[in-house]
């Protein structure tokens, strides 16, 4: 009875073990293409297998990972001992740099698909890289956008912005980032870039180590390599802000208050310069109202204030200066920003105009 049951047991494995044993062999899962242009258009290739077993063996279903990746395969079944054919195409056309794909193959007896991969490296053309990294910094090494525009950060936080690169060339790179201010660090991800692969710039912008409130434009020196001599440059623009966010009632109650006498100074008809107006900033709160930031971005154009810290109820003077010959045109309409500790009215604009 024992020795029934042992055989019993062992044909039952050895069954099990037929039924999992799988029908098809492949001769190759993996298919690298290597770096080839873009120009060059679909590029394909056969994976081949063996009906290993006593049945014919058909494929059912043939599905890719990504709509630039085509299976075609022969319906037919396979008898057993013959060779079968599975052909992919890979489709670079707007797709420069390394891919990997996937393909997965539903035979008939089987309920797991097997997984055949095509991997390579687009070597972008002229046009597909100059869409996707239309700002050039050196021969061959482009990038994905001219200035960095990190965002708004408060005061005290971090943000994280990112640009894209294009390795061009046909050597292996190492980009770097240079003269960078203090409040800002960058990476680069990967370190060595292969021709025809991306890459990107990772920034973190800092604002405990900013100096400044507003916008604040800076730059950063890139090159392809630490030993190059070939570099450009990338502006980085912050909006640095203060973050009132911890303030309770009671401190909004009893915060500062910035009052100006005007928002708007009218310099009238311009004539030879330098020409001065001045006006007032008031607190009208009850704390000491702090200025963070008097500024212009418009050429020709400066203010001054005569104290950064006001009292309760004290008056300082913002004293606006206007170089005509400086201006960008001939009529003056420029924005002053004033940056206080005001949690209500943190940045106010002063209009500056005049004309000819």
């Amino acid at each position: 009875m024992l020795r029934n049951l042992i055989t019993l047991c062992t044909l039952l494995l050895s069954a099990a073990s037929a039924l999992a044993a799988p029908s098809a062999k492949w001769l190759g899962t993996t298919h690298n293409f290597g770096a080839f242009d873009e120009d060059l258009g679909p590029v394909s290739c056969d994976f081949l297998y063996v009906n290993t077993s006593s049945e014919p063996l058909s494929i059912v279903a043939a599905r890719s990972s990504c709509g630039c990746t085509s299976p075609v395969y022969d319906r037919t079944p396979v008898a057993p001992g013959d060779t079968g054919r599975v052909h992919v195409s890979y489709d670079p056309a707007g797709r420069p740099g390394s891919f990997t794909k996937t393909v997965s193959i539903q035979f008939s007896d089987s309920p797991r698909p097997d997984k055949l991969y095509i991997k390579g490296i687009v070597v972008g053309s002229a046009a597909t890289v100059a869409q996707r990294y239309p700002a050039g910094c050196t021969d061959g090494l482009r990038l994905s956008k001219g200035v960095v525009m990190a965002g708004e950060v408060l005061k005290g936080q971090m943000r994280t912005a990112f640009l894209d690169g294009y390795n061009g060339t046909t050597d292996t790179i190492r980009p770097v980032v240079s003269d960078v201010p203090a409040y800002i660090e960058a990476t680069a991800e990967p370190a060595a870039v292969p021709p025809g692969q991306q890459f990107s710039f990772i920034i973190y912008v800092r604002t405990s180590k900013c100096p400044l409130y507003g916008v604040v434009t800076d730059s950063v020196t890139i090159r392809p390599d630490p030993s190059s001599a070939n570099a450009c440059t990338v502006p980085v623009v912050t909006l640095v802000n203060e973050d009132f966010s911890s303030l309770s009632a009671k401190d909004l109650a009893k915060a500062p208050q910035a009052a100006l006498d005007t928002r708007s100074i009218d310099f009238d008809r311009l004539s030879a310069g330098p020409l001065v107006r001045t006006c007032t900033l008031t607190n009208t709160g009850k704390k000491d109202l702090k200025v963070r930031r008097i500024y212009t971005q418009d050429p020709g154009v400066s203010a001054t204030i005569d104290s950064d810290n006001i009292r309760h109820g004290r008056t300082a003077t913002i004293t606006v200066t206007v170089d005509p010959e400086a201006l960008a045109g001939d009529i003056l309409n420029a924005r002053l920003s004033l940056i206080t500790n005001d949690p209500a009215n943190p940045i106010q604009t002063i209009r500056v105009v005049g004309m000819p």
